[in-house]
This record gives C-alpha cells, structure tokens and sequence, in this order.
C-alpha cells in the first residue's frame, strides 16, 4: 500500500503533479580513464575517513597504488599523483569490456529507475514543506574503484561501484544503491547540510526514507545497521517523509 499513499494525499490534498519522467533524465555510462582515474585519485584523497568508517575500498593492486595510500595518510598525497595513476590504467590497468556485464544488469533495471526518478519528481511537486533537490539529469557512471555508491549533488552524477563479474556491493540489485543515491542527493541541501547531520545520521535517514517510500519495489533494501535510531521514532511512514522540515526541526531540538 505504501506507493499508493502518495497519491491518496494529492487528491486529499488537493494538490496536482506537474512531473514527467522520460528517458532523458536517465543515463549509465561506462566510464572513461580519466573517470576512473579521478575515482581512484579521490578514494585514496578520502583513506582515512573510509578507514574511520569501516568501509571496505577497492583500488588497483599494484606497487604504485600501495606507495599512494602511504601518502595520503603521511598527508603529501595531492594533484600531483593524477598523472602516474591514469598513466597506470592507460598502461592496460582498464579495459573496456570489464564493464559489460554489471553495464548490462544497470540498463535491465532502467524502467524501475524511471518509475522512481518519476514517483520522486511527482512529491517533489505537491506534497512538502520542504524542497527535495532533482537535477535534470541523473547520470550512472560504473567504477571498478572506491568504496561504492557516491553521489555529486551538484551534477547529479552517481559512481556505481561493481566487479567484473557484474556483481554489485550490498545488493544483487543494483536499483538499491541507485535509489539510494538519488535520495542523497535530493536530500543534501536542504536537510542534511542545513541540519548539520553527520554522517551514520545522513545514512539512517536515507535508509528510512528508501525504505519507506520504495520498500514494495526494492524487496532486498536494508536499513544499514548504524547510525541513530532516535530517528527511527520520527520518521515511521511517508507522511513524515512529506513533512521532513518539520520533522528534522523537532529532530535537532531533540538532540539538544
């Protein structure tokens, strides 16, 4: 019934969407070696905070890569070390059929992605008291490198960690963490940043709010075992998804 409540609130409301979702706000791109070159530049640039977190990372086994992260956490790692990691990938690290296979399981789950970009687009329009950013175009980049799913609030770009195998981190389904970063993003200004929430506080309220609105769509969504669970007691159902402002208010004078 959740996906129903949406649209029972419009109607109450009186309320009318304006959104459409086509195609064009969709993509998923293999990336280039300068993408994965920048992803692997930046997950070494972030070691100590996906060290603090727990998370498991996926880099090129090679000597250079090793002397990197030595670096980095040494603090003289910077623009500088770009070039000897493109140059390691253009020296045949990647390889473009490498991609294929979790290219293809993205593509399959493009109407599930479309619906969502959709149901998100038609409560961004009528239904809070708060605004949830959309870009105009979300765009999947696949990545061999980091720690998994990222997001660019700013150009809608999200880093889809995968193996050569086409497997995927957390979930077989790859719409989890696509979902799951598509709410990042609608949330990062206006909620996460205006509230000053840190991190496992950012992740449990993405959590709630996938698994709430799209819980009936995406079956293998789990609410990751960290982070507060005093919002847990305010965000129950989407009606306090609908009104987040006022919601993260009486959150933050909670925390108090």
């Amino acid at each position: 019934m959740k996906k129903y409540f949406l649209v029972a609130m419009m109607l109450l409301l009186g309320w009318t969407c304006e959104g459409q979702t086509t195609e064009s706000q969709l993509s998923v791109r293999i990336p280039t070696i300068q993408q994965e070159a920048s992803s692997i530049w930046r997950t070494i640039h972030d070691i100590a905070f996906f060290e603090q977190q727990n998370y498991t990372i996926n880099l090129p086994d090679a000597p250079l890569i090793h002397q990197l992260i030595a670096k980095s956490k040494a603090g003289t790692f910077g623009n500088e070390d770009f070039s000897p990691i493109y140059q390691l990938l253009e020296d045949g690290a990647y390889q473009k059929e490498d991609y294929m296979s979790a290219y293809e399981k993205v593509v399959a789950r493009q109407n599930l992605l479309l619906d969502a970009i959709q149901q998100l687009d038609s409560m961004r329009s009528c239904c809070l008291d708060w605004d949830f950013y959309m870009p105009p175009k979300y765009e999947v980049v696949l990545t061999l490198y980091g720690s998994g799913g990222s997001y660019d609030p700013e150009s809608g770009i999200i880093t889809l960690f995968m193996t050569k195998e086409g497997a995927f981190k957390r979930y077989l389904d790859p719409a989890s963490t696509l979902v799951h970063e598509m709410v990042h993003i609608g949330l990062e200004k206006t909620i996460v940043e205006k509230y000053q929430l840190p991190h496992q506080e950012k992740e449990r309220l993405v959590d709630l709010f996938v698994s709430l609105m799209f819980g009936d769509v995406l079956p293998q969504y789990k609410v990751q075992d960290f982070g507060t669970l005093a919002l847990d007691s305010l965000i129950k159902d989407q009606e306090a998804l609908l009104n987040l402002g006022t919601t993260m208010e009486v959150y933050v004078k909670q925390k108090k």
